[in-house]
């Protein structure tokens, strides 16, 4: 779970909130990535913050929460909305560790032999087909996380994904090798 940096006037002027506490938010109140920048959303009453730093009557605070995986995209430089499997093919090398958001078809739920290069022994896969229109085919590893949702799949189901390219090009038939980060059956 990634964890909000934010900050906002979190106390009463003759409370001095310490840096590494816990406090609870008095009154619902805005959200600012800076003191003087306009508001970008707000805090409830109740919720709990860690005070990381104060300056100025401003306090810094991180605060956890939970939203849909639908509604995240990675923000590393791995991120690459743009690649298709003909890139990973062409680029093994270059597109290992980038990060794609696909829509793929649900072929088989496999599990790796010794033929397969790339994978642990008896590592679990999704055998797929894409991403959209592209008619290549994937293999998707699982983590244990996913198998309940992976199991539950039946053969054409559409799925969005997001995944890290492990293998652009996987010997010994150049399928390549993506491991999920997420995945949400598609109606």
């Amino acid at each position: 779970m990634r964890h909000l940096w934010l900050l906002l006037t979190l106390l009463p002027a003759p409370f001095i909130a310490q840096q590494g506490d816990s406090y609870s938010v008095t009154h619902t109140t805005q959200l600012r990535n800076a003191p003087d920048v306009k508001p970008f959303g707000q805090l409830s009453t109740g919720t709990v913050v860690e005070v990381l730093a104060r300056d100025h009557g401003w306090a810094r605070v991180r605060t956890e929460g939970w939203v849909h995986e639908t509604d995240l995209a990675p923000v590393d430089t791995s991120f690459s909305a743009t690649l298709s499997a003909a890139d990973l093919r062409a680029d093994p090398e270059g597109t290992r560790g980038k990060v794609v958001q696909w829509t793929v078809e649900f072929l088989a739920l496999q599990v790796a032999d010794p033929l397969r290069h790339g994978f642990a022994d008896e590592e679990p896969y999704i055998l797929a087909r894409g991403p959209g229109t592209e008619n290549a085919i994937l293999y998707l590893v699982i983590p244990p996380s996913l198998m309940s949702t992976a199991h539950a799949l039946q053969p054409l189901t559409k799925i969005a994904i997001t995944a890290r390219v492990r293998d652009g090009r996987s010997a010994p038939v150049g399928i390549p090798i993506l491991d999920i980060q997420s995945m949400q059956r598609l109606k």
